[in-house]
């Protein structure tokens, strides 16, 4: 056998031991409670489920209504999430779930409306009926995800309302547009998460 074969042999050989070392070495650890092994890495979005009951390609449950959460909306304010509509769609519109993160555990139950209102969402608005008071209005940074989320910009304002009883919308300004939602407010209890969750 030549010089070059055994050296090669003793290269490979060496190459395997000291692999072995290393990985038994990283086997104690762990059993000693060393830190344990990653999995696949998480995507930023994997955070932001955390905070909030749902996430993309779930469905949600409500009395003998369901929704296949397919997009979303996220509002934040300086960095912080303050909102999630997501959206389900409904035959050709796009029905919508808003939800908040912890510790609110209400959601809004909404289907698309068309109102009549100027860029800056209103103090009061009256749809189908309903007589809604403005409870927060939050400049904010938008993102979409996901599928069926209307143009937007990159920051917006996002309008909340409430009604007598549970009645409930969301107005989003961004962009030059309007986008409005209606429905009613949900408290904890009175939907069920279904699927197991996460993107795609």
């Amino acid at each position: 056998m030549s010089l070059t074969l055994l050296a090669a042999a003793a290269a490979a050989v060496a190459a395997t031991v000291g692999y072995m070392a290393a990985r038994r070495e990283r086997e104690e650890q762990v059993g000693q409670g060393g830190e344990e092994e990653q999995g696949p890495a998480r995507s930023p979005d994997d955070a932001l489920w955390d905070e909030l009951p749902f996430a993309l390609g779930d469905v949600v449950l409500a009395g003998t209504e369901e929704r296949w959460l397919t997009g979303a909306i996220v509002a934040r304010e300086r960095g912080e999430l303050v909102a999630a509509l997501f959206l389900a769609p409904e035959g050709a519109a796009q029905a919508a779930v808003a939800a908040f993160p912890a510790p609110r555990r209400e959601i809004l139950w909404l289907a698309p409306v068309a109102i009549d209102s100027p860029y800056e969402p209103p103090a009061t608005l009256e749809i189908a009926g309903m007589t809604l008071r403005r409870r927060a209005r939050l400049p904010a940074a938008l993102a979409r995800l996901g599928q069926g989320a209307p143009p937007l910009g990159d920051a917006g304002i996002i309008a909340l309302y409430e009604g007598g009883g549970y009645d409930a919308a969301v107005v989003l300004a961004s962009d030059g547009r309007i986008h409005a939602w209606a429905g009613r407010r949900i408290e904890e209890g009175g939907y069920e998460r279904l699927g197991g969750g996460g993107e795609g």
